[in-house]
């Protein structure tokens, strides 16, 4: 370990057990998605910690709201940075086989970090479906579609996280879905 950054104080204080989920970089900003809302806040963070003046900012990120008949909830799973200011983020429910309903990649814009005014909320807009995707192989689609990447060709995978094999098939899938940015 080279180095511990802790978050705000007020902003520590409100930590329930749902973390960072995902982690890019940005130029001197380590970028972080934040999994589910802390305490009573109305949108999930987007946390960008300046690496050279040891700051942090966040962006205030609107979840979709739960659609599977079991309700449950939705949470962001990782963020990538594709290029000037763009970020992918990936966002699910906590529901997996035919009640998964949420399972998508959206796409941010934050053109100017230094700028950035902290709690300014993020506007998002639809990449992919996952669904579709995930139904692919025929079987069942994962829950916890949990890692992203893009590689320097542009082409975006996914990989779910199977957590053993107690709940679920223990099945792992590596996706690439090629390149899905226009």
């Amino acid at each position: 370990i080279l180095e511990v950054v802790k978050l705000p104080t007020a902003v520590n204080e409100m930590q329930l057990r749902f973390g960072f989920e995902g982690v890019t970089i940005c130029d001197e900003y380590v970028v972080v998605a934040f999994q589910r809302r802390w305490s009573d806040e109305e949108y999930v963070r987007i946390g960008m910690y300046n690496t050279e003046t040891m700051e942090w900012k966040f962006g205030m990120y609107a979840l979709d709201e739960p659609e599977s008949p079991n309700g449950g909830w939705v949470g962001l799973s990782d963020i990538s940075f594709v290029e000037d200011g763009m970020f992918l983020v990936l966002e699910r429910d906590n529901q997996g086989g035919p009640d998964a309903r949420i399972k998508k990649i959206y796409g941010i814009h934050i053109e100017d970090m230094e700028d950035f005014v902290d709690g300014t909320v993020i506007e998002k807009m639809l990449v992919l479906d996952l669904v579709p995707e995930l139904l692919m192989p025929n079987g069942l689609v994962y829950e916890k579609i949990e890692g992203m990447a893009i590689t320097e060709k542009g082409e975006v995978w996914i990989v779910n996280d199977n957590d053993g094999v107690d709940d679920n098939s223990g099945e792992t899938q590596l996706l690439n879905l090629g390149k899905i940015l226009k």
